[in-house]
């Protein structure tokens, strides 16, 4: 298999949240990293793989002009990049799936894309093969192994984040904060008004389970794969296939019909400090065996792509 590859920018890699999670999952090859302003840097002796990003299409008050620019950039940069030979695309950021209806016709038979967020629109595109993978952790917590036995834990549960006055969000959290009103809250009325990172770190690592409704447009969330990278046991609610997809059969946590069940559930393993510290190990070895089996499928694409 290559030892290098090029990964080329076709978005600001500093707006990209899930830009480290992306070189967890191309290591140990040496990634060199270019800009697409410069069609000089366009390797043609080493695997490329180019990210690309929805964020535009994302703004509250989307500006034409803006987008026309993008548009025009983009297709500028595929036809460069197309030149030298294949590539595999990185689609960040497409949380509705409309930079995708755009995208994807844009490119060579026979592309190889991996995208976050899946819709099932996308299952059985003719021209380029879509593989969905997690929006995964960010950089923060990367790196950090489970921490405390769930036993050893203070809190039994805990949610963060963005609190909507209608929603599953609030749902979750009214029904564990009226039973087990001992766990972790925090809910901010604005998006991007939170807790600091590192004391959202810290309160996941001392947290048994961790509430992960799904996010404002999609089930992806970054909450859930942190909740699992600090060593949560972390509650899905959903109906829409969308958790079986991103997660595959093998998910040792059952996803749950309703917030009641999921509440029941976590009554029941608080009861079974070593059930409870036994199933921590498996969702974790679990989650170790799942972000390597992405990043062999990710390095096995950029090979075949040469």
């Amino acid at each position: 298999m290559t030892a290098s590859i090029q990964l080329i920018w076709g978005c600001d890699p500093e707006r990209q949240f899930e830009r480290a999670w992306v070189a967890s999952l191309l290591q140990p090859l040496d990634v060199r990293e270019a800009r697409s302003d410069a069609a000089a840097a366009v390797s043609h002796e080493m695997p490329r793989l180019l990210v690309e990003t929805g964020l535009l299409r994302l703004e509250r008050q989307l500006d034409p002009q803006r987008l026309t620019l993008q548009q025009e950039q983009r297709q500028h940069r595929l036809k460069q990049i197309a030149k030298s030979g294949p590539f595999v695309l990185v689609h960040l950021s497409d949380e509705e799936g409309l930079d995708g209806d755009v995208l994807y016709p844009q490119l060579p038979n026979g592309t190889t894309v991996w995208r976050n967020f899946w819709y099932p629109r996308f299952d059985h595109q003719q021209r380029v093969l879509i593989r969905n993978f997690p929006i995964g952790p960010r950089r923060e917590f990367l790196g950090s192994g489970p921490g405390l036995l769930a036993s050893q834990r203070s809190f039994p549960w805990a949610f963060m984040g963005t609190l909507w006055r209608s929603g599953h969000r609030l749902l979750a959290t009214s029904l564990f904060l009226s039973k087990l009103p001992q766990g972790h809250f925090f809910g901010g009325r604005h998006f991007g008004v939170g807790l600091p990172l590192a004391q959202y770190r810290q309160r996941l690592q001392d947290s048994v389970f961790a509430l992960c409704p799904e996010g404002d447009r999609h089930f992806d969330t970054f909450r859930l794969y942190e909740s699992l990278q600090m060593g949560c046991l972390p509650l899905v609610v959903e109906r829409q296939q969308q958790a079986v997809t991103l997660l595959g059969p093998d998910f040792p946590l059952p996803i749950f019909p309703s917030w009641a069940v999921a509440l029941a559930e976590v009554e029941a393993l608080l009861k079974d400090p070593h059930q409870m510290d036994q199933l921590q190990r498996q969702v974790s070895a679990w989650w170790v065996s799942r972000k390597a089996a992405l990043g062999l499928r990710l390095r096995q694409d950029l090979e075949e792509a040469r």
